[in-house]
């Protein structure tokens, strides 16, 4: 998310859209919540947030990509919709449906003054994991020119590039000319702990490719051995 707000900065925004797919009992969506008051009064980036899921657990499995082995439908619902809602005040929008119906309206309801920066993606399955990531194909303002992303669950021994969160990953990149998901080549970096390695191998950019600043660039002073850009 700081990462999100500091590329939203650099574009010269000052909002940024995070959204978490696999809301479940919403630690994770509070978590967001927090972390986005302390950002902003770090960077002066404000955050909507939004939190999508079935509120009923995980939908049907289709097929052996969703790895039945498993997941079952039904796993993880949210416990309690109501005591989430209050939690929650306000702070986060939570988006209730199958991400099938519900992710298209939200991404064509977004304003280029608050681009999404970055996503959270825990919805286990490759055929929901492929409707989120419907997210990141329309119109390039929409997005920072680099999106955070987060794959939950792309590290467990049944992982493979065939099934789940993987697959839908590599059949986004087929798909899509100038839109690309790529490991993040900045972590874990000089400065971060170790004890987050298991974090860093998880998260991922997507390269909108199309997006005005990496097709034209835009006017600046020149960069020296002393001032240079920071997203490195």
């Amino acid at each position: 998310m700081l990462r999100a707000a500091d590329v939203a900065m650099y574009c010269g925004k000052k909002a940024v859209t995070v959204i978490e797919f696999g809301v479940a009992s919403g630690e994770g969506l509070l978590n967001m919540v927090e972390l986005s008051h302390l950002i902003q009064s770090e960077t002066g980036v404000s955050f909507r947030i939004a939190g999508f899921d079935t509120g009923k657990g995980l939908p049907a499995i289709q097929g052996y990509k969703d790895h039945p082995e498993i997941f079952a439908r039904g796993d993880f619902a949210t416990e309690d919709r109501e005591a989430l809602l209050r939690k929650l005040d306000g702070e986060a929008e939570m988006i209730w449906g199958d991400i099938a119906d519900t992710v298209n309206p939200f991404v064509e309801s977004l304003e280029q003054v608050a681009p999404i920066g970055f996503i959270a993606i825990d919805i286990d399955l490759y055929s929901a994991t492929t409707h989120a990531l419907r997210c990141l194909a329309q119109s390039p303002e929409k997005y920072n020119p680099a999106v955070s992303l987060y794959f939950d669950d792309i590290g467990f021994f049944f992982s493979n590039e065939w099934c789940g969160e993987l697959a839908a990953i590599s059949e986004f990149n087929a798909k899509h000319a100038l839109r690309k998901i790529g490991l993040d080549r900045s972590l874990p970096g000089r400065f971060r702990p170790a004890k987050a390695e298991y974090w860093y191998s998880r998260m991922h950019v997507c390269h909108v490719l199309d997006h005005e600043l990496r097709q034209k660039g835009f006017s600046r002073n020149e960069f020296t051995m002393t001032k240079r850009w920071g997203f490195r």
